[in-house]
């Protein structure tokens, strides 16, 4: 676990929350939001508005990441140098920074997305996935990840997907839905079963244009609208064998351990993301006068607001502890990763509805508080929802010779690698973890 950033760390942080914050607009946190919204993959989006198309996506600051060198850190050409450890604790103090500045969820969701993508090509890849997949990361492609179904959700043993064998490799048929980036996405990562082997899962690489791949209008959502969500389907998609990723049969082992690093990354997102408007809140409580004093004397303000930054620190720690069972490969990276999902996200859902009774009936009108309200409720449902991941823990805590409670590796014993059981299969079988 990293308990303190390396000076390297700290000024990469440092950095990257300046440049959230000259990418966030100047605002008042009580005004009404004056959303420029263009629809289209090209707009540039000032946040979530209700009434803009799903298809908004915030091209212009996500050109302005890319050219940072945010993802240089861990998509280097240099698989070995960037799959270290090191190098994703170097990515996580940046994504930090930015999530503490950025005001953007929608924006931070696509980051985590493109995350889990680098970390499949790095640990399940082959070189010539990693040399196309991962230089179209650097340039700021945007992948998906297909595992939710109409019919089926994210029960992936039931999934209908299908590969079938043919000459030069498959076919692909089937359908999927709830996808992050599919109205636009470069290329995805699709999750099916073999048709010749029972319970035989396998994810694959499908790149947009393909014949027989077509994508579904964009989803209308709550919150979270500069995240395009939308449908896939695959009619007699051709997929070669090196569209294959990693062993063709034991995709569901790999697929847990590919969204997992999403779970820690949800955890810490989701505790910083509320930092820049407990800040505003703030300055509101000392300006705010009622009964002739300050609010910020009246000690249920207070409660809010320490209770805000109550929940910042647990989610970080948590997110923080997660990441590095998950990067140090420990027996109880997969609970600890649901766990940090599911505190993270509880904790922002929390905040936000304690900013919305701080500012009373103005937390209430259209404006920034408001939509942290509908984007925090995404993180109810994104990576997973909370009875997936209770039954996640659950199960881990059932395995045969689980540890009841401290599962820490001791210091110089090294890294005990974890078995991906079918228990820790659970939290996809019985669950949504919407792509």
């Amino acid at each position: 676990m990293m308990m303190q950033w390396s000076a390297h760390q700290l000024a990469l942080r440092e950095r990257f929350a300046a440049l959230g914050a000259a990418l966030t607009p100047a605002h008042d946190p009580l005004a009404e939001h004056a959303t420029a919204s263009v629809h289209g993959a090209g707009s540039a989006v000032e946040g979530s508005d209700p009434n803009a198309s799903a298809s908004d996506f915030d091209a212009v600051r996500w050109q302005r990441l890319r050219e940072s060198g945010l993802w240089e850190l861990i998509a280097h050409a240099d698989v070995e140098q960037t799959a270290r450890p090191e190098a994703w604790w170097n990515f996580t103090a940046a994504l930090e920074g930015l999530a503490s500045t950025l005001r953007a969820p929608a924006l931070l969701l696509s980051i985590i997305a493109q995350a889990g993508m680098v970390r499949a090509l790095q640990r399940h890849g082959s070189p010539e996935q990693q040399r196309t997949y991962l230089a179209a990361l650097r340039r700021g492609d945007l992948c998906a990840t297909g595992i939710a179904e109409p019919n089926t959700g994210t029960d992936v043993r039931s999934i209908r997907s299908t590969l079938s064998a043919c000459e030069g490799g498959y076919r692909l048929n089937g359908s999927k839905y709830n996808i992050a980036h599919a109205p636009m996405a470069d290329f995805s990562l699709i999750v099916c079963r073999h048709d010749d082997a029972e319970g035989g899962v396998a994810l694959v690489f499908v790149d947009q244009g393909a014949p027989g791949l077509s994508a579904g209008p964009p989803d209308r959502k709550l919150g979270n609208t500069a995240l395009p969500t939308g449908s896939l389907a695959f009619r007699d998609v051709f997929i070669p064998h090196a569209q294959v990723l990693g062993a063709p049969r034991r995709g569901l082992r790999q697929l847990v351990d590919i969204i997992s690093l999403g779970r820690a990354y949800y955890g810490l997102v989701a505790a910083h993301l509320v930092s820049p408007f407990l800040d505003d809140a703030m300055r509101y409580a000392e300006s705010r006068h009622s009964f002739q004093e300050a609010i910020v004397e009246h000690q249920y303000v207070q409660r809010r607001l320490t209770d805000i930054r109550i929940g910042m620190e647990r989610s970080r720690w948590t997110a923080l502890g997660a990441l590095g069972r998950l990067l140090n490969e420990e027996a109880d990276a997969l609970l600890a990763c649901s766990v940090a999902k599911l505190v993270g996200s509880e904790d922002l859902i929390r905040s936000a509805q304690d900013l919305v009774r701080l500012y009373g009936s103005r937390g209430y009108h259209e404006g920034p508080v408001a939509t942290l309200m509908r984007d925090a409720l995404g993180f109810a449902s994104v990576g997973g929802t909370e009875e997936m991941h209770r039954k996640n823990i659950f199960n881990q805590m059932s395995r045969p010779g689980a540890a009841p409670s401290s599962t820490a590796t001791p210091r110089g014993a090294g890294p005990a690698r974890r078995e991906v059981t079918d228990d820790a299969l659970g939290g996809i079988r019985h669950g949504a973890i919407p792509a």
